[in-house]
């Protein structure tokens, strides 16, 4: 019997109650499900070991090199510019044509060697003109000497009759004292005494005259000595511009003033140059050869103190592939520092067998002491990281990350201020595949200052 109608009764069929509870069971698996994940994702095993049933990794082969002690010398490191001691553009001394050129771009030449020759005929023509004139100077001296010597045989006879007419002035003297006497005692006439005071005044003024002739001779004797001196200034005169002709003529040919290599020709054969104006061509030393380097004034005490007297062993490294090594010594340091860089200029001298060239830049190391006893390394076991340098060392078949204070690399050898000891193994080839604490298995042949 149907049943009466009740507001309050639900609406709802069986059928639409059993979907909602399926839906509420499908929402509470899938949020079981998502922390299931969670849980999974943060507990799952992070290491291979940690995993059951795996494999280990195996250890590393690496190779070991133990730290060892040598003695490391004390540098300091720059940059330098290469110098030519000696660089000369020549040019030529005299105008003139170019009639030979004896070398070619870029050959080595020697001290003295013939370069250019100039047309040598204007400068011959000077020096027989020259000469000419020479002989005609020689030739009036060689004539003011023969008047010297006609007056000087003058001077001689104005003398000779000086004595003479001086010894008939003494004998007039005397006969006019004694005709004096005699006619005081009327033993001559008054006028023989006349004659003998007469013939004693005409003594007396022919050695006046005597001497008067005496002193235009010497007078004329001075005039040629002069004569002769200017003749003979004269012939040195011409005997210099000949000298200097002579000159000119050498500088007809062109020599190197110093052994070097050439630079580019700048003239050619019949080519006019003219005095100290015409480029010929650069003359460059390049054996011995310097290098210019700075350093900062920091580093002046360190000189200071090093110096004991003997030169600074300088090395250079130049920039080509491979690079050359050239040991040298310091030769120059600046008297004062560039207060615009702060720095002091010095300079090294080195052989150099055509390995350096002018204005080429080069690495320089400047050796200021030995360290004796130094820790080192092999440099390709340092590696860098964000606290600073570290190496590998083996540990009872691990590798354990430690960190060193690196002084100065020299010679591809890293000397270690701290971090390592005597003994000590660090890794230097195979390094870059570890993580701290891996096993390691040392294999391969050990380089410079391994073991083996």
């Amino acid at each position: 019997m149907p049943q009466p109608y009740n507001g309050s009764q639900s609406n709802q069929s069986p059928s639409t109650s059993s979907g909602g509870k399926a839906s509420r069971w499908l929402l509470a698996v899938v949020l079981l499900s998502i922390l299931g994940l969670i849980y999974w994702f943060f507990h799952q095993p992070t290491t291979p070991e940690a995993q059951p049933g795996q494999a280990k990794k195996p250890p590393t082969p690496v190779v070991l090199t133990p730290v060892t002690t040598q003695t490391a010398p004390l540098e300091l490191k720059t940059i330098g510019n290469v110098e030519s001691i000696s660089s000369v553009s020549l040019k030529s001394q005299i105008d003139g044509i170019i009639t030979s050129i004896r070398i070619k771009e870029g050959d080595s030449v020697q001290r003295g060697q013939l370069l250019f020759t100039l047309d040598t005929r204007p400068v011959e023509a000077e020096i027989a003109q020259a000469q000419a004139t020479v002989s005609k100077d020689q030739a009036q001296v060689a004539q003011a000497q023969a008047q010297l010597s006609k007056d000087e045989a003058q001077v001689r006879q104005a003398r000779a009759n000086i004595r003479r007419d001086q010894a008939q002035e003494e004998f007039a003297h005397a006969q006019e004292k004694r005709y004096a006497s005699l006619l005081a005692q009327q033993f001559v006439s008054s006028s023989e005494a006349e004659q003998a005071v007469a013939a004693s005044r005409s003594a007396e003024q022919t050695v006046v005259a005597d001497r008067a002739a005496l002193q235009n001779s010497k007078a004329i004797l001075d005039a040629d000595k002069a004569a002769i001196a200017s003749a003979q200034a004269t012939v040195q005169a011409d005997q210099a511009n000949l000298e200097s002709s002579r000159i000119k003529l050498t500088y007809c040919y062109i020599r190197a003033p110093f052994s070097g290599r050439t630079g580019s020709l700048k003239v050619h054969v019949g080519d006019t140059v003219q005095t100290n104006s015409t480029p010929l061509l650069m003359l460059s030393q390049l054996n011995p050869i310097e290098v210019g380097f700075s350093i900062p004034e920091q580093a002046i005490e360190s000189i200071r103190n090093h110096a004991k007297g003997k030169p600074f062993p300088v090395s250079v490294i130049t920039r080509e592939n491979p690079p050359t090594r050239l040991t040298g010594y310091l030769k120059f340091v600046e008297n004062s520092v560039d207060t615009s860089t702060g720095t002091l200029r010095l300079k090294a001298i080195f052989a150099n067998e055509n390995h350096l060239w002018p204005g080429q830049f080069v690495d320089v190391s400047l050796q200021l002491a030995q360290q004796p006893n130094a820790l080192v390394i092999p440099s390709q076991a340092i590696q860098n990281g964000q606290k600073g340098d570290y190496v590998f060392i083996n540990q009872g078949g691990k590798a354990v990350m430690r960190a060193v204070i690196v002084d100065r690399v020299v010679n591809d050898m890293a000397v270690i201020r701290a971090g390592l000891s005597l003994g000590d193994s660090v890794v230097t080839d195979g390094q870059f595949q570890l993580t701290p604490n891996a096993p390691i298995r040392p294999t391969g042949s050990p380089g410079r200052g391994q073991s083996r």
